[in-house]
């Protein structure tokens, strides 16, 4: 489906909407008139469609309001009410979630920050802020009420007719749009109240319904958006207008971006709320080339608890702000409640994987990689994701040797450095071959390295690694069926500038762990990011060769980390990265 049939297939009748959801809409009514009641303000003004010039896409009929909501039900919390009543198929499948007010309120002082504005001191917009996937117009209450507070003294009616120029908002669904305009409009109220009667007009239409990725809009001072995430099918046509931001499949929420960077002035901000995911993966490259090269980072909030901020939603999420003016640092922090203050980075640049501490702690890491020669890649090593898809070969997977069957490794049997057989799987253990490319295509028999390709920030260890010897492999039989949940490391050189035992060791250190967790925060090791995991120079890989446990702990934390020393308190202990800048003490792996 194109986006714009997209738009024209939201503009379903009243009657075509979820009870759950017409009763949220059927509330607005009342709603509105105790809002404007409480400023002082009745007859047409308390009827939502005189006061508002934006009028409803329907007629809003035959639902019952619901009493919960009342004068004490704010314009965020009317917003939440009409997004979480959406049925959830429509929301997973189009990523829309209400933005919490304590995200939105710490994206706008982010965009502050970066426009220049002085904390704590109201100041009026002067320019357009946009949110071009506005849902119910979450992400622009803020700045209205910094501008509304900072006009107090101004001629009421005029602030209320030079609205369009300053807040604008876009949205596919037609039901979101207007509830955006009723959002806002209630935000307007006391400013409205202050008009006097014969100069007094509707509030003017402040979002509309339309795509929020189409050109020729004008340029904004400052574009925010929480926009939609998951992948889109495209038009030609529509691929051609993102060629320079795209690579594989598209993912709508990187075309937002690109979009709000090609639509926000020279002096302009581009602020997101947004996964992590664009920082590294393979898919983002060309964005982060874009916004590298046009509009480079100016801050980054990592959002902490992933699964505590959004309903269902399970990726690692981020604010992050841009501005064209070039800067040498961007300050990192993250917030979970409180904001809390990680490092200051240089401006990431290019279009590989931006190295972004999560951790005060891995700062240093994270800027001794920034500046090493090599990559994994460049070593003479390449990842490849495990050929086998076990739910797409169900009838060949037995649990008994046979005829043209190979030993199956799953990502279970990948710990502790070592390769071993998890019981768990024995059930699936041996792959039958019965497909002509099989012995092309899905059998291994040579050693390689084997990487766990799905962890999570939250475990001890993000790179979960052993060595696939020859040894081993001839337990099994000389010849394995690599699944999926496992990332296969290979020379793609006859040399290599660090051997595969080595190789396994390095990426098993505890400096390697945490170097991984600057780079992602996603719950996949993918290959790419493991290809393009930074290494210092030749000379440095060969000093390493022959070393293990402790002694390559201390060589290779030295040589991301010259601030640090590697102490071990007890034999059976893991490897401990004490800070002597500052003598603290990193427990490793946590």
């Amino acid at each position: 489906m194109s986006i714009q049939a997209a738009v024209e297939s939201k503009a379903d009748a009243f009657g075509s909407l979820k009870p759950g959801t017409q009763a949220v809409l059927a509330s607005v009514s009342g709603w509105w008139e105790l809002k404007a009641n409480q400023v002082g303000l009745s007859g047409r003004w308390a009827d939502v469609t005189q006061a508002l010039a934006a009028q409803p896409p329907a007629p809003v009929d035959g639902a019952f309001a619901i009493e919960s909501v009342d004068a004490s039900t704010t314009p965020d919390m009317l917003g939440a009410l009409y997004v979480s009543s959406l049925p959830n198929a429509e929301r997973s499948k189009e990523g829309k979630h209400y933005t919490p007010t304590i995200l939105t309120e710490r994206l706008w002082e982010m965009t502050r920050a970066a426009l220049g504005y002085t904390r704590g001191r109201d100041r009026r917009l002067s320019g357009l802020v946009r949110d071009p996937a506005c849902g119910a117009g979450a992400l622009l209450v803020p700045p209205l009420r910094e501008h509304l507070r900072a006009t107090t003294k101004d001629d009421p009616a005029i602030t209320i007719r030079g609205l369009p120029s300053l807040i604008h908002g876009i949205d596919m669904d037609p039901w979101s749009a207007w509830l955006t305009n009723v959002v806002l409009g209630a935000e307007a109220l006391h400013t409205l109240a202050r008009v006097p009667e014969a100069r007094r007009r509707p509030v003017p239409v402040l979002a509309e319904t339309g795509d929020g990725l189409a050109v020729g809009r004008e340029k904004a001072l400052a574009t925010i958006m929480n926009p939609p995430y998951g992948r889109l099918r495209l038009a030609v046509d529509q691929r051609s207008d993102f060629a320079h931001v795209l690579y594989g499949h598209a993912n709508i929420y990187g075309m937002f971006m690109a979009s709000g960077a090609d639509n926000t002035r020279s002096d302009g901000v581009l602020a997101c709320l947004v996964p992590t995911s664009f920082t590294a993966g393979r898919y983002f490259h060309k964005l982060r080339g874009h916004l590298a090269k046009t509009m480079p980072m100016h801050s980054m909030n990592f959002v902490d608890g992933r699964n505590g901020v959004f309903a269902g939603v399970l990726q690692e999420t981020c604010l992050v702000t841009f501005r064209r003016k070039i800067t040498r640092k961007v300050e990192v922090t993250r917030s979970n409640g409180h904001v809390e203050h990680v490092a200051e980075i240089p401006t990431p640049r290019g279009d590989g994987p931006w190295l972004l501490p999560r951790e005060a702690r891995d700062a240093a890491t994270a800027a001794a990689a920034g500046r090493m020669p090599l990559t994994l890649e460049r070593a003479g090593w390449h990842a490849s994701t495990g050929p086998l898809v076990w739910n797409r070969r169900k009838d060949d997977l037995h649990a008994r040797q046979g005829k043209n069957r190979i030993p199956v490794l799953w990502g279970a049997d990948v710990d502790g450095g070592q390769v071993h057989r998890d019981r768990a799987r024995d059930t699936m253990r041996f792959l039958a071959l019965t497909v002509k490319s099989d012995p092309d295509v899905m059998v291994l028999d040579e050693p390689a390295v084997l990487v766990q390709r799905t962890t999570a920030p939250e475990q001890s260890r993000r790179i979960v690694t052993a060595d696939l010897d020859r040894e081993t492999l001839n337990e099994f039989g000389g010849r394995v069926v690599i699944e999926n949940h496992l990332n296969v490391l290979r020379t793609i050189v006859e040399v290599p500038l660090i051997s595969r035992a080595t190789l396994a060791r390095v990426l098993q250190t505890q400096t390697m762990d945490r170097l991984m967790r600057c780079i992602s925060g996603s719950v996949a090791v993918s290959s790419y990011e493991i290809d393009s995991l930074p290494l210092p120079e030749a000379s440095v890989l060969a000093e390493w060769e022959g070393l293990s446990g402790l002694e390559l702990e201390k060589a290779v934390a030295a040589a991301y980390n010259p601030g640090a020393t590697i102490v071990r308190s007890s034999a059976r202990s893991n490897p401990r990265i004490v800070q002597r800048a500052t003598g603290t003490d990193l427990p490793g792996g946590l």
